[in-house]
């Protein structure tokens, strides 16, 4: 099934017909979700920008800082400061909406600059997690790594690795998602320690913006949190395999360690 792209996401944004320009979204629950979740994101923008205001203290600072850089007068002092006056009411709702926008885009940027990609990259990961526990998803149950493999070739075109059932890891099954606008496999473990998801991306941990490395034996992990999810990253060939659920760092770890091939251990 071919999904939405971002740019018809967006046109539908920008107020285009869903029902007959994007008859996907009818029988689509996934495309349903994701437009929703950018509906959401829009609404609480808009709602933010409408709540600034520029209080009284901000319209003394500026008037002090034109006062105080507006130069030598030419003329006498009651007629220069009229016409500063005169010209600080001509500015102010300028000035008044640049710095409402200032007041709400450097909060943003802190969100949706440099660190807001690796937000974007863990909820979309806690996202995926979320689904795969959900009842109401095309959901692959089978527990043999074997058949799990071949959903995977079918479906993706490759054999993911997988862990081995026993010492309290039994696999649950699989689903085919959607990440960054590609499509993408993960798989359900269950643990004596909770369910967690193995979502296999192309993505490498660093654009992933999972910083945080350590080492376990001779190879690297990437660890990072979002909501009430951990998170733990390795990277095994051409794909990360991003494991989530709701349990420590070290019990995720544990899993991914074993999908290493000898030479990574």
């Amino acid at each position: 099934m071919e999904h939405l792209t971002e740019e018809q996401f967006e046109n539908i944004m920008q107020g285009e017909s869903q029902d007959v320009d994007f008859p996907h979204l009818n029988k689509c629950r996934d495309c349903r979700n994701r437009l929703a979740e950018k509906q959401a994101i829009a609404a609480r923008l808009r709602s933010a920008f409408d709540s600034v205001k520029a209080g009284p203290a901000l319209a003394d600072r500026i008037r002090s800082r034109l006062t105080a850089t507006a130069g030598p007068a030419r003329t006498s002092q009651p007629i220069q400061r009229k016409r500063i006056n005169h010209r600080i009411r001509q500015l102010w709702p300028a000035f008044a909406a640049a710095a409402a926008v200032l007041i709400v885009l450097v909060p943003l940027s802190l969100y949706f600059g440099g660190p807001s990609t690796a937000r974007a990259a863990h909820a979309e990961l806690v996202r995926i997690h979320n689904h795969n526990l959900s009842p109401d998803h095309e959901f692959y149950s089978e527990a043999e790594p074997e058949k799990l493999a071949a959903y995977f070739k079918d479906k993706l075109g490759f054999n993911p690795h997988l862990p081995e059932p026993g010492h309290g890891m039994a696999l649950r099954g699989c689903c085919v998602n959607h990440f960054r606008g590609q499509i993408v496999g993960s798989y359900v473990v269950d643990t004596s320690q909770g369910v967690m998801s193995v979502v296999v991306v192309t993505d490498t941990p660093e654009s992933l913006g999972i910083s945080s490395q350590f080492t376990k034996g001779r190879q690297t992990y990437w660890k990072s949190s979002f909501a009430k999810c951990d998170m733990v990253s390795v990277r095994i060939g051409d794909y990360t395999y991003c494991a989530v659920g709701e349990i420590s760092h070290e019990y995720l770890t544990e899993l991914l360690s074993r999908l290493l091939p000898e030479d990574q251990e």
